[in-house]
């Protein structure tokens, strides 16, 4: 309910040059797309964006005016580039996928060691940097952020089967459902004397009496179902499996939506990530993606995999869930895959 003769929030100055944005469903391949980008000339080092999805996920709920969205948006993105640009809360853990370590090293260093503070507003201005973040589930948000930002964002949202996303999910649910990862930074509300994650407005009966598989195939409904309706000709949509092993439209896409060259550089993480791919699941082996739920390919095939996959779930969910995951597969793959 809005305020009487409230004051309305602002920012009108901005120190962004340009963002780009990385986001997509958990296990969609994010993290595997972001390095890539990150390898571009002027394209910062990934970053999470907690904030900026908060703000998005409280927009969402009803539970914050659009003018304090929009402009703490606004805001946390001007710190966020602010920050990187003189080496402030630098990333120094060698296995994180934000790490320093994984970008260029001696950029950083020499960021951390220069002249900071007053500086950057004319260090940014000069070079134009590219503000790189890596989020989650912001689609549906995607016209709010383009009215915060305008022509200065580019949105890139990555897609993938339902089957392949769905185990890393059911682990996220496991843990949101024991409340056993303090962690986890997404909005939560109360409603009838239990919480929920912000994605589950209008299907907490439905979670209630859910277990974690079937909780992970009403997120994916939720989210998916606004992919499959919902069109914005600004957001550049990339299905993974046709990225893996046809990378090349998609890396002149992202070149000439981001005005950078592919470079030698770019190619190196691409070998790096091992793209193109003979199988979608053939992804490096990193402690992360295990933890997240990845594990070798066990099957000859995409179709056995996803076979595989799916015999899985069908043991844990009821028969209306499982039909509910086989319709948005099926979607998915008509839409995508053919």
């Amino acid at each position: 309910m809005a305020l009487k003769n409230k004051l309305i929030v602002s920012r009108k100055s901005q120190m962004l040059h340009e963002v780009v944005i990385i986001n997509g469903f958990p296990g969609t391949g994010k993290t595997m797309i972001s390095p890539i980008v990150s390898s571009m000339k002027q394209v910062e080092i990934m970053q999470y964006a907690p904030v900026i999805e908060q703000m998005c996920e409280l927009y969402s709920l009803d539970s914050i005016e659009e003018d304090v969205a929009k402009t703490m948006i606004k805001m946390n993105a001007d710190l966020l580039i602010y920050n990187v640009m003189m080496g402030r809360n630098s990333n120094c853990r060698p296995s994180d996928g934000s790490s320093i370590f994984r970008h260029n090293i001696p950029l950083h260093i020499k960021r951390m060691l220069s002249k900071g503070d007053a500086n950057i507003p004319e260090v940014i201005s000069k070079n134009k940097p590219i503000l790189h973040l890596t989020t989650h589930m912001l689609f549906p948000h995607a016209k709010l952020l383009f009215d915060v930002f305008g022509n200065k964002l580019s949105f890139i949202e990555i897609v993938r089967h339902p089957l392949y996303v769905i185990i890393q999910q059911e682990l996220n649910m496991r843990k949101i459902g024991n409340h056993s990862d303090p962690r986890m930074q997404h909005i939560r509300y109360s409603y009838n004397s239990n919480e929920y994650e912000f994605y589950c407005k209008g299907m907490e009966e439905e979670f209630d009496k859910s277990n974690s598989f079937e909780r992970a195939i009403y997120s994916i409904q939720s989210y998916y179902s606004k992919i499959f309706i919902e069109q914005n000709k600004n957001v550049l949509l990339i299905p993974f499996e046709k990225f893996v092993k046809e990378p090349e439209q998609y890396i002149i896409l992202l070149s000439k939506m981001l005005g950078q060259d592919i470079t030698k550089k770019v190619r190196r993480e691409m070998k790096k990530q091992k793209i193109p791919r003979f199988q979608l699941s053939s992804g490096p082996a990193s402690d992360r993606y295990k933890t997240a739920g990845w594990s070798p390919p066990q099957s000859k095939s995409e179709e056995e995999e996803l076979l595989a996959r799916r015999k899985l779930v069908a043991k844990n969910v009821s028969p209306e869930a499982l039909a509910i995951l086989d319709d948005i597969s099926n979607k998915y793959s008509s839409i995508y895959l053919n």
